[in-house]
């Protein structure tokens, strides 16, 4: 079944580059956030990188990085607090963008006080440095926590505060959606039953799906096929027309031979970007590979 996904995907990308040349609207869409290689920073990162936000973006961006997904909070924040080092958040908004680096901000709520994560949420949105940056789109994070409810009342929650997120901001803009990935969660459907894969549909741009093959695959041909799968399963879910940025596994435990597969992996299913978890955890050899990233 997967292999089978994997393969008819890839001939149905394939048959598409060969009747579809690149346009002007191509070239545009190249500069919206979301798109092309990404780099991770959480608020776990490390002071090491947090307090010297333009010397990381400036690696980061000399080594193709063009979206900086940066944390702005986490549920295990003190109560009053919206978001994280905000003095830092502007060195690193303004790093990036004098660099033409995009910057999404994303946050990881527990699905429980709908109204307090939208709060969290629109923090980040509505955030301005004294320079007027702000950050270019913002990242929902789907997955269970420790106290993320079970069964209907996650779904309904996670409706009401998409529902809720998008009425706050408009139709336009960008709001992505991280959540587990598709090929786990069918392996393991206790761990999301029946997960709502409309309601990312309904209410986020961008689809950025767990892709982490270091938790299931191993070898640069069981990563490629993890990969596609999981690419494979969110089109049939999602349309053929969904933009996703797959997030691979966890960079510090892929082999060279195995991110090559990962991006091999991305190109032939023409996904809109791609990253690992996290920044800290690459090597050399990961930035080298990552470098091949169709753009």
């Amino acid at each position: 079944m997967v292999v089978r996904r994997a393969l008819a995907l890839l001939m149905a990308v394939c048959a598409a580059l060969v009747v579809a040349p690149a346009s002007p609207a191509d070239a545009a869409r190249l500069s919206r956030p979301f798109d092309g290689a990404g780099t991770w920073v959480s608020m776990f990162s490390g002071d090491a990188i947090w307090d010297r936000p333009a010397r990381h973006v400036q690696q980061m961006r000399a080594r193709g990085v063009r979206t900086l997904y940066l944390q702005t909070a986490s549920s295990s924040s003190p109560v009053g607090t919206d978001l994280y080092r905000r003095a830092a958040l502007a060195r690193f908004l303004h790093a990036a963008h004098a660099r033409d680096m995009q910057v999404v901000a994303w946050y990881l709520p527990p699905l429980r006080r709908v109204g307090r994560e939208r709060d969290r949420a629109l923090a980040a949105i509505r955030f301005r440095t004294v320079r007027g940056d702000r950050f270019d789109g913002f990242a929902l994070d789907i997955e269970p926590s420790a106290t993320t409810p079970r069964g209907a009342s996650r779904d309904t929650n996670l409706r009401r505060l998409s529902r809720r997120l998008r009425a706050s901001v408009g139709d336009h803009y960008p709001l992505g959606a991280i959540f587990p990935s598709p090929v786990g969660m069918e392996r393991v459907p206790r761990y999301w039953p029946d997960f709502p894969f409309g309601i990312i549909g309904r209410f986020y741009d961008v689809a950025l799906p767990m892709s982490y093959s270091t938790n299931r695959a191993h070898g640069p041909a069981a990563t490629y096929v993890y990969t596609a799968d999981n690419v494979a399963i969110l089109r049939e879910r999602l349309g053929p027309e969904q933009a996703i940025h797959v997030i691979g596994g966890q960079a510090a435990r892929l082999s060279r031979r195995e991110t090559r597969a990962f991006v091999q992996a991305c190109n032939d299913t023409g996904v809109s970007g791609a990253s690992l978890y996290h920044y800290s955890g690459y090597g050399p050899e990961d930035w080298q590979e990552m470098a091949a990233l169709a753009h």
